[in-house]
């Protein structure tokens, strides 16, 4: 046999290990094509990465990275929980099977078929990796649970425009989502890896315009990483901010404000603004 498995025991095979699952294999007992890592040759096994625009999605979103699978695995790692996490251990679902559903948190449209790579018997959380409903069609048992939460993903991260951030909300694209539109959640894991920078996000979301993000505060003193127009980065420290509403009220910060805006001189006034029309300035309680 040229092709071994790659060692990482998943047991979606239904054998513990990928040591005993070859050995099994070589009797004839079972088939190389069992392992979900098996290089697939056909059309029902093969989940086709759709093309990736470098900068916006189909809707024109711009994101920061893409999420991709791992090496020689056929879809970035989704970690999902059913609607009715007893139903795992009612329909005894374990690595291997194929589920059917869609995810309504976040919302979306689109059906999914899985492959489980993990039960966690705790949480009800599901590993799984998206194979495409031509093999939920061709496969002999299908559990439909219908409606599930989206977890996590988990993948490598290719940067677009920021590289991931441990603790921020960011924006990603999925190289597999079907609707090629953009999702966000929180970073919880960065590991800088030999095929690339593997990363974990939670706390899924779909998204349209940015300004339905979390929004980020900016104070006077903080260090922020700016572009400049020659495409090259710094880190600046901010020193004052003036702001213009639509109202013409001018809002002024600066860095000898003190800790959250506040003036230093004891007096509790630190909200200062002005008026452009005659220049009337005015300290104002926060």
């Amino acid at each position: 046999m040229v092709w071994e498995p790659p060692g990482r025991n998943c047991g979606a095979c239904g054998v513990a290990e990928c040591s005993s699952f070859l050995a099994i294999a070589r009797q004839g007992k079972k088939d190389l094509r069992d392992c979900p890592y098996y290089p697939r040759q056909s059309c029902a096994d093969r989940v086709l990465t759709p093309p990736v625009s470098p900068d916006v999605d189909i809707s024109g979103f711009d994101y920061d990275f893409v999420v991709k699978p791992f090496p020689s695995e056929p879809s970035a790692r989704r970690f999902i929980q059913p609607l009715r996490v007893d139903l795992i251990e009612r329909w005894e679902i374990v690595p291997g099977d194929i589920i059917r559903g869609r995810p309504v948190e976040p919302s979306c449209p689109i059906q999914h078929v899985l492959r489980v790579l993990s039960v966690d018997p705790v949480t009800g959380i599901l590993a799984c990796h998206t194979v495409g409903p031509a093999v939920g069609r061709k496969s002999p048992k299908v559990h439909d649970i219908r409606a599930y939460h989206e977890i996590a993903f988990e993948g490598v991260a290719e940067t677009v425009r920021n590289e991931p951030m441990m603790g921020f909300r960011q924006r990603f694209l999925p190289a597999n989502c079907m609707r090629q539109m953009v999702h966000s959640g929180v970073i919880q894991r960065i590991l800088k890896k030999s095929f690339g920078t593997h990363v974990r996000i939670e706390e899924i979301q779909m998204h349209g315009k940015r300004e339905k993000l979390k929004d980020v505060t900016i104070r006077p003193g903080d260090a922020v990483s700016i572009r400049e127009s020659s495409g090259s980065r710094k880190t600046v420290v901010i020193d004052g901010i003036e702001v213009k509403t639509n109202e013409g009220v001018v809002f002024e910060r600066s860095h000898k404000d003190g800790d959250g805006g506040h003036r230093g001189d004891g007096s509790g006034k630190g909200h200062r603004h002005r008026h452009d029309q005659g220049g009337q300035r005015h300290d104002e309680d926060e």
